[in-house]
């Protein structure tokens, strides 16, 4: 049965969805049904028999992209058989095919903290992990040359603008850069950067492999395309460039990832870089109130690079206007937020459809203290994901090794579990497996060998046992997961006060595995698109009344909603941030971060400024944040309730 698509789209969706044809850039403002124009675009091409083969979808998430192909598929069943998934599992997929053609025989993805461990060798290695305590660790060095890598940019440049602290060090980073690049070849290691590098190096040389993929992949769809680095840019310029049907999507308003290495330029340069781009704009929002509206369009005025659109509610309705407050300190914002929500849940709105949002973390302390105080129920975005946990990093570090028996972080890992062996230790036994040239005779040779004479012998035997097991090729990766936890449980005992607790996780992992018949796939996968904590599939099935308030930094809160939202902190130096103050771009990509804060409430929206931080017996006086200070804003803002301050 075919699916009358006009009937489902507004007319500016419709004209988006049946333009197949040449390059598109579509700009979707905030809540104005983008997800739904991918979803109605993939039916209607299926539905004029574009084979679905032939069509690839790029998402942030491969949740995202497997939401909008289940969607379309209701409707056709052809749609399910859409490619769809992020730049990175893209990239995953065509390197395992092809890696040889760019030297490597096999490879395995490390994640972002195995990434910080590798360079903390390299560092070790060079002799800098001492060299001075102002030194940046190795979770910095990590982000210095991944930024370097996502903008394109020289390590000075990086240095220059995001650490100037460090610039000194610069020559001492170009020795880590070359150090870990060798590191991560002689390991056949590859991170999250090396995927996009390796892909658009694959792109650019084989011309072969180029033509193939954009012979499969005619029609080519990017979401978010405002969150793109110049790495993803070209690499959708490469697949897309033979025949030219490439539609992207994205907000320019709502490109806020800079510190990710993502460029607001990338969307504005589209136009440029695919000659006769057809340009579309989607301005009816389907969320929020028009007077949120109208304060997020007069933000949006006062952006200089930018897309002109002008946001209108497809409710239809005004609602209320948005309210901005004053308060002498933290601690009396809190207390108001509090009975606010309070207020609210009394009206009906339970306070899982209630969200607090701030630019830094720190903000929301002296709001934690207070919801706690009264027992209100909160959940805080951020904190220690699922996949960053020790046992579960513990658990992934042996079938690491059976994947890839190079693996010298997972070795030096997994042997630390054993009582008795530290790092030294550790290290002599690696160095040993390095040279026994594979799996086999470093499991059954090298490891017996080199630890009979040690009070752990019978440790390292259980482990010899496990390892055998678990390298078999005729055993399922759920069921090596299963050998794997018996083996580990008696050290998660030991090792945890809570393990009754993290024991539950290793449920989830064993559900994930089933689906999974290649072990290389499933632990790819796990460090591309890692499943999120069991709590939060939990909290998922709770009735409305039951789930807590959220409170989200804003970059955080990016895709969500709430009926009602409460934005803290509004100052000079926290909102706009303090290190963006000297700089253009980032001040504008500040005020981009702000109006996808407004841009998250429903129906009320409350903005809020505190005027006095004090510490350590002293006093500041705060400055009212310089997007407010705008009177095209502020007349779109209800100031009549002023407390303890007026101040504007």
């Amino acid at each position: 049965m075919t699916i009358d698509i006009t009937q489902q789209l507004n007319p500016s969706q419709l004209q988006v969805v049946q333009t197949i044809e040449g390059p598109v850039l579509v700009i979707a403002g905030a809540g104005s049904g983008k997800t739904r124009v991918i979803e109605y675009r993939v039916l209607h091409m299926v539905q004029q028999n574009i084979p679905p083969h032939a069509i690839l979808l790029l998402t942030f998430t491969r949740k995202a992209a497997q939401q909008m192909l289940a969607r379309a598929s209701r409707n056709d069943i052809r749609c399910s058989y859409v490619e769809g998934g992020t730049f990175h599992s893209f990239a995953y997929q065509v390197l395992k095919k092809h890696s040889r053609h760019i030297g490597f025989d096999s490879f395995m993805i490390i994640d972002e903290s195995d990434a910080e461990d590798a360079i903390h060798l390299c560092l070790g290695k060079l002799g800098l992990n001492e060299k001075s305590k102002r030194f940046p660790r190795k979770d910095t060095l990590r982000k210095i040359l991944s930024m370097s890598v996502n903008k394109s940019l020289s390590l000075d440049q990086v240095v220059e603008k995001e650490y100037p602290h460090f610039c000194e060090y610069v020559p001492e980073m170009e020795k880590i850069k070359a150090a870990y690049a060798r590191y991560k070849m002689e390991k056949n290691y590859f991170d999250y950067d090396d995927l996009l590098i390796y892909l658009r190096l694959l792109l650019t040389r084989n011309e072969n492999i180029r033509e193939g993929l954009s012979e499969k992949f005619r029609y080519i769809m990017v979401d978010e395309y405002q969150d793109t680095n110049r790495l993803q840019a070209d690499i959708t310029f490469l697949l897309a460039q033979k025949f030219r049907n490439c539609m992207v999507v994205g907000d320019d308003a709502q490109s806020i990832y800079g510190f990710r290495g993502a460029t607001h330029e990338n969307i504005m340069e589209f136009p440029q870089r695919f000659a006769g781009c057809k340009v579309f704009k989607l301005e009816a929002n389907y969320r929020s109130s028009q007077a949120i509206l109208e304060v997020a369009n007069a933000v949006l005025n006062n952006m200089t690079s930018k897309y002109k659109k002008e946001l209108f509610s497809a409710k239809g309705t005004e609602g209320e206007k948005p309210q901005l407050s004053f308060f002498q300190d933290s601690s009396s914002e809190a207390e108001w937020i509090a009975d606010k929500m309070l207020q609210l849940r009394s009206e009906g709105l339970a306070f899982s459809h209630q969200a607090v949002l701030f630019r830094s973390a720190y903000l929301s302390i002296p709001l934690q203290l207070e919801l706690s105080r009264r027992s209100i129920p909160f959940q805080v975005y951020g904190g220690m994901k699922f996949y960053e946990t020790a046992h579960v990093k513990d658990v992934l570090a042996h079938l690491k090794i059976v994947a890839n028996y190079k693996d010298e972080l997972s070795w030096a890992r997994m042997l630390q579990l054993i009582e008795g062996i530290g790092p030294k230790t550790a290290s002599k036994i690696v160095d040993k497996i390095n040279a026994a040239g594979d799996l086999n005779r470093a499991v059954s040779s090298v490891l017996p060998e080199e630890t009979r004479q040690y009070k752990f012998a019978r440790d390292i035997a259980r482990l010899v046992v496990t390892l055998e097991k678990l390298s078999d090729a005729q055993v399922r990766t759920a069921d090596k997961l299963e050998t794997l936890i018996d083996y580990y449980l008696p050290i998660l005992k030991n090792k945890f006060d809570d393990w009754n607790q993290r024991i539950n996780d290793f449920e989830a992992i064993k559900q994930i595995a089933q689906r999974y018949d290649s072990l290389g796939d499933f632990l790819a996968d796990f460090a591309l698109e890692p499943p999120d904590r069991g709590v939060a599939q939990a909290q998922a099935s709770l009735p409305d009344e039951e789930k807590p308030v959220t409170l989200s930094t804003i970059h955080s809160a990016k895709g969500l909603e709430w009926e009602c939202v409460f934005l803290i902190g509004l100052i000079d130096g926290v909102l706009p941030v303090s290190f963006a103050l000297n700089d253009d771009s980032s001040i504008e990509e500040e005020q981009r971060l702000f109006y996808v804060a407004l841009t998250r409430a429903k129906t009320r929206l409350f903005l809020s400024v505190h005027h006095e931080n004090t510490g350590m017996g002293l006093s500041q006086f705060n400055k009212v944040s310089r997007f407010l200070d705008s009177h095209q804003v502020l007349s779109k803002l209800d100031q009549e309730v002023r407390l303890d301050y007026d101040v504007i």
